[in-house]
């Protein structure tokens, strides 16, 4: 593994290929990390410096830098054997949007992706107030993906909503560099499940010897299907709304204070208000659903090659000799190299069982 250290967006000013071990952790929906561990020399302390960039060789293409990651720690420790080893640690350049909340109540109807664009030109782009800026960080042309949804939000962290939205309607996001330019990004996996006929299946199973380990959870004492959304107002006046459609017995339900759900003095319907308390209901309800799990290790060096085959996002097949069949998709990846060699680690979602 070659690391290229960069100077912010003014390009490659050194490369470390020697270390003790070196950890390149790539999310789907989440922020990535790493660690690296080197020979505390002067010349890696002088290069490893403070908020310079670190970018693997096999991410580096003409005028562009994925999985770009950000020195955030450092740690310099003297051994008697190995002598003096530094340990840098940080994270992606995802994390900037960490740096940036909501400024102001914004509330949108319609597209999801137009309204995570809105987030990010109002609070990052161009907003109101310039120091918020941040300078030479643009957007890549939008998907056009059809989910939508009716939003409010303020003072939201920007990156740890983003998380929780693309969880909610299957988005990947990433932010990398694109001549010289922090660039933001949506984009979606392809399903490689047995659920479609555009892509070939990718199939982890003991009977293509790719699936190494795995485990059936099914849970549902926590489980609850519908609920009721107590609004704004107080007493007779609350206004609320109900999400859930199932009866009888099968129905299992909660109360979520939707309070933070406000109108905020602007004009707009009672349908408007409504489904944002239904979309807000719905976000909170998805932590209560019933547990359905198939964990497992699968073996990257199998029929199947990461980056070839199948890749961060997609959604893969899974059977197994119990007549257990489940989709799944691949949420992070696990780059790592030390003394043992390169292993190359996917992770997946807990995965949908389809019985």
């Amino acid at each position: 593994m070659d690391i290229y250290v960069l100077d912010e967006l003014n390009g490659v000013i050194g490369l470390i290929d020697t270390f003790e071990s070196a950890i390149f952790n790539i999310q789907y929906f989440s922020k990535n990390d790493f660690q690296i561990t080197v020979a505390g020399t002067p010349e890696n302390i002088s290069l490893l410096q403070m908020d310079r960039l670190l970018c693997r060789g096999d991410d580096i293409s003409e005028n562009e830098y994925h999985n770009v990651m950000r020195i955030e720690g450092l740690q310099l420790n003297f051994d008697s054997e190995k002598g003096w080893i530094l340990t840098v640690t940080g994270k992606g350049l995802k994390n900037i949007l960490s740096r940036r909340i909501v400024w102001s109540q914004t509330t949108t109807t319609g597209s999801v992706e137009t309204a995570i664009r809105k987030v990010i030109t109002e609070n990052v782009i161009n907003p109101s107030d310039s120091s918020r800026k941040i300078n030479n960080f643009a957007m890549d042309a939008a998907q056009g993906f059809p989910e939508t949804a009716d939003i409010q939000l303020l003072g939201e962290n920007i990156a740890d909503w983003l998380e929780a939205t693309c969880q909610t309607y299957g988005y990947g996001w990433d932010v990398y560099i694109k001549n010289s330019k922090y660039t933001f990004k949506l984009y979606k996996g392809a399903d490689r499940s047995y659920d479609q006929n555009v892509n070939d299946p990718v199939v982890f199973s003991p009977d293509y010897d790719n699936l190494l380990s795995s485990t059936y959870t099914y849970n549902k004492e926590d489980y609850k299907n519908a609920a009721l959304i107590g609004g704004e107002g107080e007493g007779i006046n609350k206004r609320t709304a109900s999400i859930g459609t199932a009866s009888g017995l099968e129905r299992s339900e909660t109360y979520i204070d939707g309070s933070s759900v406000s109108s905020n003095g602007q004009i707009i319907t009672v349908e408007q208000y409504t489904a944002m308390l239904e979309n807000y209901g719905q976000e909170q309800l998805s932590g209560n659903a019933f547990t359905t799990k198939f964990d497992g290790e699968i073996d990257p060096n199998g029929m199947y090659k990461l980056n070839r085959d199948y890749f961060l996002g997609d959604i893969v097949q899974i059977d197994n000799n119990n007549g257990i069949s489940a989709v799944t998709r691949i949420v992070e990846i696990i780059y790592s190299e030390d003394e043992n060699g390169i292993s190359v680690i996917p992770t997946f979602t807990e995965w949908e069982v389809d019985n």
